[in-house]
């Protein structure tokens, strides 16, 4: 959902701000910037920022004012790692908001539900993947990339009707009878773009991918 183009009362402006402004700060100070001495990691970044800002500009519109897209925030965190992540995001989500236009005051609302729990949705289920399951390259492509994509575009989405439903005057039961149902095609897209994106990159070029490590995905140590 656009949540740029509707209008959310001043207290959800302000709380949104709150929380989203440390969550940055945090982003900042944990990512490796060091690790952008290679030339090649930097490259990444910037690529896969460029490619968020055109895959969330394709976008399908149901009814009024329903729009839906893929996010590939659980590709970009698998990438780069969580606090590369919510940097590249935030200049995604400024970009996509210059472009398109809407309100300013809602990027923070926008990049928490869009950006922050996808992120944040998708390291949990790799973290937990790692403690509970196998070693083994399967595990990685179809728990973490395939069923960690999925989740996190129905996080994002769940994020988005809740703040529609309680904060932007849209009826409950048009939001969750009408819009939510759609996630569950998007999902389903979302996982496959994903782990289809991070097998040929793990395939092709395994140095691009923060979280994949040959000594416990190929050796199984």
């Amino acid at each position: 959902m656009d949540l740029t183009s509707v209008a959310f009362p001043a207290s959800w402006i302000v709380a949104t701000w709150a929380l989203a402004a440390p969550l940055a700060w945090w982003a900042l100070r944990a990512a490796p910037w060091g690790r952008f001495g290679a030339s090649e990691q930097a490259h990444v970044w910037y690529g896969t920022i460029f490619c968020l800002i055109v895959l969330w500009n394709i976008q399908a519109t149901v009814g009024e004012g329903y729009t839906f897209h893929l996010l590939g925030v659980a590709a970009f965190t698998l990438l780069v790692g969580a606090p590369l992540a919510l940097i590249g995001t935030v200049v995604a989500v400024g970009v996509n908001v210059a472009v398109r236009g809407g309100f300013v005051v809602n990027v923070a609302l926008v990049w928490l539900t869009m950006a922050v729990a996808p992120v944040a949705v998708v390291t949990l289920v790799r973290r937990l993947s790692e403690q509970l399951l196998p070693p083994n390259f399967f595990i990685y492509i179809f728990v973490v990339a395939f069923f960690g994509a999925a989740v996190s575009l129905g996080s994002a989405g769940l994020a988005g009707a809740i703040a529609l439903a309680t904060g932007g005057g849209r009826p409950a039961g048009l939001v969750f009878g009408e819009y939510v149902p759609y996630l569950i095609y998007l999902a389903f897209g979302e996982a496959t773009l994903t782990g289809m994106a991070l097998t040929l990159t793990v395939v092709y070029r395994p140095q691009w991918v923060a979280s994949f490590d040959d000594a416990r995905y190929i050796r199984g140590q």
